[in-house]
């Protein structure tokens, strides 16, 4: 194969493999999108959680709150019994009149934060059901959103494959060796290959000697960039 059709070839896989870099940008970009869709639906499912985990709280705080009103109410009573069976002495009894009093002051305290607890569970409750359904809605529409990212991402993904096929194609005309060169260097550079510009390589941007210009020109042979070690072509 002479060295022109052999470059030509070798210039068609390349400009392949930048439309498959292309593509894979936009599917990264694509799946990018959807991590963010997802990472902000789990965002607010947390925000949501956690104001449902404060209403729990509240919950727990007023059945403590409650729990310990009937026992004191028990104890009262219990005391109170005591008194009136009139079997404890003057010292018992005034210990046990005080007991009652402090279990009476504690019981109207207890009751009276309940209340408040209850209110704030009530307005919580309220709130909750409002956000809830507002979230509801929102993430129908983030799901509206994932399912449209999917189906962009599954037909870059068929893109890309194409265009992987056709690569294939393209690698069995290249000459192997040139082929071998061009894929380490592939691995090195973005572009392994690139066009000669007013005497210079347009990979590092340096001028080239008048040599290498003279054999670029005519075609004959492979040139590499005495710089970089690109692949040159003519422009």
């Amino acid at each position: 194969m002479a060295t022109r059709e052999r470059m030509r070839a070798l210039i068609e896989l390349a400009d392949q493999d930048e439309r498959i870099g292309k593509l894979r940008t936009k599917l990264a970009g694509l799946q990018d999108q959807r991590r963010q869709v997802e990472a902000r639906i789990e965002s607010e499912r947390a925000k949501l959680e956690a104001k449902r985990g404060e209403l729990h709280e509240l919950e727990r705080r007023s059945r403590e709150a409650g729990d310990e009103v009937d026992d004191l109410d028990s104890q009262i009573r219990k005391h109170q019994k005591q008194l009136d069976e009139g079997l404890l002495s003057f010292k018992e009894m005034e210990t046990v009149r005080t007991t009652i009093e402090h279990n009476r002051e504690r019981m109207e305290s207890l009751e009276d934060e309940a209340l408040q607890i209850m209110d704030q569970v009530e307005a919580r409750e309220a709130e909750l059901a409002e956000e809830g359904k507002r979230f509801d809605d929102w993430k129908a529409r983030m799901d509206a959103d994932l399912q449209a990212l999917d189906a962009d991402i599954a037909a870059q993904e068929r893109k890309i494959a194409e265009a992987q096929a056709k690569r294939d194609e393209l690698a069995e005309a290249v000459d192997e060796r040139l082929y071998e060169r061009y894929e380490r260097l592939r691995g090195e550079l973005s572009d392994p290959i690139v066009p000669v510009r007013d005497g210079r390589c347009t990979g590092c941007q340096l001028g080239l000697s008048e040599t290498s210009m003279e054999r670029v020109r005519e075609g004959s042979d492979l040139v590499t960039c005495e710089n970089c070690m690109r692949i040159l072509y003519a422009s």
